[in-house]
C-alpha cells in the first residue's frame, strides 16, 4: 500500500524504466492527460517500489511492441483533440473564475486517474512531488505518523503514529480515521492532497477531525478534534537490540526501505554475528515499503543465490530478481515479524524468506500490495507514478489485495499496545529461541552418532 511519513515511496532506478520503455511512457502520458492520482501508500503512500538494474533478467515478449505503441499514441493524441477543443471553449467563454492553465491541467489528469480505480497510480504536483522525494530522505516536517488510504471509509487511516512524536503525544492511535483537516473534509478525496495539508512547517499547528473505530461489540464513536503541533520528524531507519536472558538473540527493526536501508541492515546483521548472536529477528511491522533494490539487498543478507521476486508486465514479459549471492548468514535461525502495516518492499523480503524456508514469519497478515510503480519526473517537477507490473514471490504467489499469511499468527490489541505489551515480539522471541534450541539439539545428536 511511503503520507506523513508517511511511507517511503518509489524512486527511479539506476537504469530507468523510461530508458527501456520510452514509448510506453509517452503512451502513459496521453499527451498531458494520462493517468495518475494519489500518493498511494499503503500502504500506503504506498507503498511503491524503486527499480533495480542489476541481478535481474528480462524475458522479452513481442519485438514489434514499439511500432504498436507509436500507433496507439498517435490514435490517443487524435482522440484527445476534443479535450483541447473543450478547454478552448471553456477558457474563452466561461463567465466566472477559472483555474490557471497549469492547475486546470493537474485537475484534468487527476480526473482521469480517478477513473482507473488503481490507488497506486498517481499524479503528483511539484509540491506533492517534493513530499514524495522527502520520504526517500528519511526526514520531514509534519505530525509523525504513517498513514494509508482506507478504501472502505474513503479517507485517511493512521497505520502507525511514531511513539513520542506529535501525533502520538496528541493521543492519536493506530486505526484512527482522519475525516477533516483544519475543518475541511478529506472524505472522498485522495491521500496525496490530504498529506499535503497535514504536513507543514515545524511549530505550526493543524486541526484534525478524528474518528476512532469502536471496539468489538461497541457503538460507533463520535468524531472529535485534535490539535497537533508539527515538528521536524526524523523517521528512523533501523534500530537494534539484544534480546533473551543472555542477550543471545539479535533484534533488528527496519522502518523503511530508503536509500541506506540495505547497508544499515547489513551492518546490524554483521554486528549481531560478531557479538555471537545465536538467532535473529527481523521486524518489518509498520514498514510500508520503499525501494525495490534495497529490498533485494536486505533479502540477500540471509539467502544464497536465490530468486527474490518475479515481475510480470502486461505485455507478457517477465523480470526475475535474484539475490546477490553474498549473504552474511544463511544458517542462523531467523524470524520475520510482520503486521497489517507491512507492505510492498516489506512483503517482498518476507515473502522471499518464507518461500525459501529461511525464516519463520510471525505476526498478522500483511497489507497486500503486489503491484509495481515507476515514477517519471515531468518538465515542471511534477511526477507521474504508474502501475506497470505485478510482482510474485519466488513460489509464484501473488499477494495483491490478500497479503502474506504468517506461519504463526499473533494478534495485538490496542489495550496491549497502550500498556506497552508486545505479544507479537514475545512470540517471535519464543520461536527463534526454539529454533536455536532445536539446532543445538540436532548438533548434539550428530556429534553423538559420530
Amino acid at each position: 500500500m511511503q503520507q506523513d511519513p508517511f511511507s517511503p515511496p518509489t524512486e527511479i532506478a539506476d537504469r530507468t524504466w523510461g530508458e527501456r520503455h520510452a514509448a510506453k511512457v509517452l503512451y502513459g502520458c496521453l499527451g498531458l492527460l494520462a493517468v495518475l492520482l494519489i500518493f498511494a501508500m499503503g500502504a500506503g503512500l504506498g507503498f511503491g517500489l524503486g527499480r533495480l538494474s542489476s541481478n535481474a533478467t528480462r524475458t522479452p515478449a513481442n519485438a514489434s511492441a514499439p511500432a504498436t505503441d507509436e500507433a496507439q499514441r498517435a490514435d490517443l493524441q487524435a482522440q484527445f483533440a476534443t479535450f483541447w477543443e473543450a478547454m478552448d471553449v471553456l477558457y474563452a467563454n466561461f463567465y466566472g473564475d477559472l483555474p490557471d492553465g497549469k492547475e486546470g491541467t493537474y485537475d484534468a489528469i487527476r480526473g482521469v486517474v480517478r477513473e482507473l480505480g488503481d490507488p497506486n497510480t498517481s499524479f503528483l504536483s511539484p509540491d506533492e512531488a517534493d513530499l514524495f522525494r522527502t520520504n526517500i530522505q528519511g526526514s520531514f516536517e509534519g505530525i509523525g505518523a504513517r498513514v494509508e488510504w482506507d478504501a472502505e471509509a474513503s479517507t485517511v487511516r493512521v497505520v502507525e503514529p511514531f511513539e513520542n512524536q506529535p501525533a502520538w503525544n496528541a493521543g492519536m492511535r493506530q486505526g484512527d480515521l482522519i475525516l477533516a483537516i483544519d475543518g475541511e473534509s478529506v472524505v472522498g478525496t485522495d491521500l496525496t492532497s490530504a498529506v499535503a495539508k497535514i504536513r507543514g512547517p515545524r511549530g505550526s499547528t493543524v486541526l484534525l477531525t478524528i474518528q476512532r473505530p469502536p471496539a468489538s461489540g461497541e457503538a460507533a464513536t463520535e468524531p472529535y478534534d485534535v490539535e497537533v503541533e508539527r515538528a521536524t520528524i526524523e523517521s528512523p531507519t533501523v534500530t537494534t537490540e539484544a534480546l533473551g536472558e543472555q542477550d543471545e538473540i539479535g533484534y533488528i527493526r527496519l522502518f523503511s526501505f530508503n536509500e541506506n536501508s540495505g547497508a544499515l541492515v547489513k551492518q546490524a546483521v554483521e554486528d549481531a554475528v560478531k557479538r555471537g548472536a545465536q538467532g535473529l529477528i527481523l521486524d518489518l511491522r509498520g514498514n510500508s515499503g520503499g525501494l525495490l533494490r534495497e529490498a533485494v539487498k536486505v533479502a540477500s543478507l540471509f539467502v544464497g543465490d536465490e530468486v527474490v521476486l518475479n515481475e510480470r508486465f502486461k505485455d507478457g514479459t517477465e523480470e526475475v530478481y535474484r539475490s546477490d549471492g553474498k549473504p552474511i548468514t544463511t544458517e542462523l535461525p531467523l524470524v520475520v515479524l510482520v503486521n497489517e502495516g507491512s507492505a510492498s518492499a516489506s512483503e517482498i523480503v518476507a515473502g522471499a524468506l518464507q518461500d525459501s524456508g529461511r525464516a519463520t514469519m510471525v505476526g498478522a497478515t500483511t497489507f497486500g500490495k503486489g503491484s509495481v510503480q515507476i515514477p517519471q519526473t515531468l518538465s515542471d517537477g511534477s511526477i507521474m507514478r504508474v502501475t506497470i507490473a505485478r510482482w510474485y514471490t519466488p513460489n509464484d504467489r501473488t499477494i495483491d489485495g490478500t497479503g502474506l499469511t504468517p506461519d504463526v499468527v499473533v494478534a495485538i490489541t490496542e489495550a496491549e499496545h497502550a500498556a506497552g505489551a508486545d505479544p507479537q515480539r514475545d512470540r517471535a522471541l519464543q520461536e527463534v529461541q526454539a529454533r536455536v534450541n532445536g539446532a543445538a539439539q540436532s548438533t548434539d545428536a550428530t556429534t553423538t552418532n559420530k
